[in-house]
């Protein structure tokens, strides 16, 4: 490299190959391919293509990640030729980080945060590969990834890869190139090597190494027959060159290249894919009314039921924008929810991943009933910036009457509009003191009789975003301490600010008799307005342990079921009844021994299937060949 009187920086490239739309680093020196780019369904607006110039891009089924090394080997110029993956970088900081057993780091998300902490930038990109000639992943031990003695063990484990397929790549190398014969007994006969097809090479040695890899790659693929390989088998030349890396390299440093090798740590991102903001709807503004839930997968029969309820009794001359915040339901409950949802033609059903939001928050719950989605609401006003108000209801309820008439609701300057909570108030008369105790120790309100209940809020965002940040509110959310968690909070930081709704709209049910245990102790006032609001309840809320699709004999469950069980998921609440639990997704065992294996008919007789001989024998031939 010619220097002109002062240190020139090397022109670095490192291309992240991607064949599904992800977060990218930003910098000079990081390159976006699209692999498959031939074939693909959708082309990439944001990367460069493996199928512009010279390219092999339609193998990549084949010779996944390899399609963009071979690219940018045909059609780039730099000093420095670099690999990694959309959900997987080199560690390019000074700090070492904690790994997995897979010699991984696991984070998140790729954001500003983390990008810094790992040091994806071209300033410490450079520092990184200055004065080196080449940087791989760090050298990983089979043995402590599952107690694999060597390479070979460690392929024929998995159960996509075939070991002819390795002695076929062993005896192509070993005829075209002899001298690589005892390099490639050392690496595969060994328990250490680089994985991931990661690396960044000087541009010389990145040239000499892919003429020397392609060549063998292609005559394997000539004489292999891939069409009857699964989808994972298939890759298997892509395997092959991870192992066919590591060759190279102890043959290169045994006979005296003395490259200067680097181990850099591998980080691996759990959720590379970007994040994708809720847009407005293109509805009249005026005629909507948004409504905002949150859930697990776990609930997905209640959530569905209490949005059914809601969109039974709702407006026609209305539109509501129904969002669902959500970390974890699956795709086909998504279809199955909004495809039942779908014969209200004056609603929209969106869900939105609030897991971005919630990383480095520690959010526990004091109470079983109680789920960590109770504390989505503080997310609301950051996730939908194009509302200043809209409906925050929790999915134990069921709606009898129409929204509309509750977010119309006059608030002025209030941050919430919301029910007295008349459990909490009544129990602040009991004679024990015990609330009112912990009313002046942890929530310090000055009227704590004017403590509502959250099941059930009409949300002045813009009030609110003057009253705490997103992360401010999570950050105390994070404390310990709170009985009923978020509205804990949301009473405390909200006094003074809130607008009370009719006892109609968040009747609690008679929770384990609370009505005349808990409720009547309330001011005389506040419980003849409770109990009036029994006769017409517009919604029904059954806050606490007993819940209708738990006991049928609650109190408001025919109410409840009214709506259930003209949902899909009524099975599904009927089989919980029931105390059926919902079944683990089947696992495929492979045989401990083979059924055409010579031993297996003195195994049948020694030790019959079921006895605890048989169970024993299981173990040991597992832990034999290295198996879980």
């Amino acid at each position: 490299m010619a220097l002109t009187g002062e240190h020139q920086h090397p022109d670095i490239k490192i291309f992240v190959s991607a064949h599904k739309p992800a977060v990218f680093p930003e910098g000079n020196s990081i390159l976006p391919v699209q692999v498959g780019a031939a074939k693909a369904a959708k082309r990439f607006d944001n990367t460069l293509h493996d199928d512009e110039g010279e390219n092999i891009s339609c193998k990549n089924p084949r010779y996944c990640e390899l399609t963009a090394q071979y690219w940018a080997w045909k059609n780039e110029d730099a000093d420095y030729y670099g690999f990694c993956h959309y959900r997987r970088y080199f560690d390019f900081a000074d700090t070492p980080h904690k790994e997995n057993d897979y010699g991984e780091i696991i984070d998140s998300y790729i954001d500003s945060q983390t990008i810094k902490e790992y040091g994806i930038n071209d300033v410490d990109i450079a520092k990184a590969v200055d004065g080196w000639d080449v940087i791989t992943t760090p050298l990983n031990d089979t043995r402590r990834i599952g107690g694999f003695t060597n390479l070979k063990q460690h392929w024929g484990a998995d159960r996509h890869l075939r070991l002819k397929d390795l002695r076929h790549m062993y005896d192509i190398l070993c005829a075209r190139h002899p001298d690589y014969k005892a390099d490639a007994d050392a690496v595969l006969n060994g328990h250490t090597a680089a994985f991931c097809n990661m690396f960044i090479m000087r541009k010389d040695i990145f040239f000499e190494y892919n003429e020397w890899l392609f060549p063998l790659l292609d005559e394997f693929a000539e004489h292999t027959d891939f069409s009857k390989m699964d989808v994972q088998t298939t890759r298997t030349v892509g395997h092959l060159s991870e192992r066919l890396l590591n060759i190279f390299l102890a043959h290169k440093q045994r006979t005296g290249a003395n490259w200067k090798i680097e181990r850099l740590q591998c980080v691996h991102f759990l959720h590379p894919e970007p994040f994708t903001k809720l847009e407005p709807l293109q509805e009249n503004p005026e005629s909507i009314v948004p409504v905002v839930f949150a859930a697990d997968d776990n609930y997905v029969p209640m959530l569905t039921t209490t949005i059914y309820s809601m969109l039974k009794n709702a407006s026609a001359d209305r539109f509501y924008d129904v969002i669902v915040l959500e970390r974890n339901i699956s795709d086909e409950n998504k279809q199955n929810i909004t495809k039942f949802l779908a014969q209200f033609s004056n609603a929209a059903v969106r869900f939105y991943d609030v897991s971005r939001y919630l990383a480095g928050f520690n959010l526990t719950t004091s109470n079983a009933h109680i789920s960590v989605e109770t504390y989505y609401r503080f997310i609301i006003q950051e996730a939908l910036p194009f509302y200043s108000k809209l409906l925050y209801l929790d999915c134990d309820l069921v709606v009898n009457g129409d929204v509309a008439e509750l977010f119309d609701t006059e608030m002025g300057d209030n941050a919430i509009a919301a029910v007295p909570d008349i459990d909490f108030i009544g129990n602040l008369n009991m004679k024990d003191g015990i609330r009112a105790e912990y009313v002046r120790k942890q929530l310090h309100m000055r009227d704590a009789y004017g403590y509502f209940q959250a099941g059930v809020l009409v949300m002045n965002l813009d009030r609110m975003r003057k009253i705490h940040t997103v992360h401010e509110w999570l950050q105390i959310a994070s404390k310990p301490g709170y009985i009923y968690n978020d509205q804990d909070i949301l009473n405390t930081e909200c006094e003074g600010l809130v607008t009370y709704l009719d006892y109609s709209w968040n009747v609690m049910h008679n929770c384990a008799g609370r009505v005349t245990g808990v409720f009547d102790f309330a001011p005389a006032n506040v419980y003849k307005a409770y109990m009036e609001s029994r006769k017409a309840p517009k919604v029904v809320h059954y806050a606490g342990f007993d819940k209708p699709w738990k006991n049928p004999w609650c109190d408001f469950a025919p109410l409840y079921w009214q709506y259930a069980q003209e949902t899909p998921f009524v099975a599904q609440m009927y089989a919980a009844i029931s105390g059926v639990q919902k079944p683990e997704p089947p696992e495929h065992h492979d045989r401990a021994i083979a059924e055409d294996s010579p031993i297996r008919k003195y195994v049948d007789i020694l030790a019959p299937t079921g006895s605890k001989q048989r169970e024993l024998m299981k173990v040991v031939a597992r832990k034999v060949q290295g198996k879980k």
